[in-house]
């Protein structure tokens, strides 16, 4: 076998098992099983399971996107969205790992970049930023990680829109409060 087809038959090996289970009931034996792939090949190709969860994000989902220099980060959001909800059953557990190489860390790292040329010169400091942007990519993965477990979960394009609309409202109303004038508390 090729190197790129051992790598997308663990590949679709983990998905197909993380469709009917946890990411943390599935072991590097189940995934060779069930690609028909020798452990010390699994181990040729990626160090542990979840280097392989992590390259599956990139290669089936997130390098399937479309940047163009005139898009600010929400214009990417409904297409991130499609690619989690036409595989539901795989995110719903996938959006559940936690720590090194999970799914909310690789979207804070697609995403951050795009946040950071969308708001450039609006930070105090590089560390300001840094807060700011976790943030927000976090509020966004819990909306996401509610939509996905939802039943019944709403069409992609109709989520994505409730979301942007909701943050468009949240943060003209932040600005109505932050930039009115301060009250002078009387002692």
């Amino acid at each position: 076998m090729s190197k790129v087809i051992t790598k997308k038959a663990l590949a679709e090996s983990m998905k197909t098992l993380m469709r009917e289970r946890p990411f943390s009931k599935i072991s590097v034996d189940d995934i060779c099983k069930s690609a028909n792939v020798s452990r010390r090949n699994f181990y040729r190709h990626f160090p542990d399971k979840y280097a392989l969860l992590n390259w599956i994000y990139y290669d089936d989902y997130f390098s399937k996107l479309i940047y163009h220099d005139d898009c600010v980060v929400w214009d990417y959001f409904p297409q991130i969205c499609e690619h989690f909800y036409n595989d539901r059953a795989f995110f719903r557990n996938a959006i559940q790992v936690e720590g090194q190489n999970s799914l909310r860390t690789y979207c804070q790292e697609l995403l951050y970049p795009l946040f950071m040329r969308d708001y450039k010169g609006t930070f105090i400091s590089d560390k300001s930023a840094e807060f700011y942007i976790r943030r927000i990519t976090d509020a966004l993965f819990e909306y996401m990680k509610e939509w996905l477990k939802s039943e019944p979960c709403i069409p992609p394009d109709k989520f994505a829109a409730h979301v942007r609309k909701s943050v468009a409202k949240h943060a003209r109303r932040t600005w109505e409060i932050a930039s009115r004038e301060q009250y002078q508390f009387i002692s």
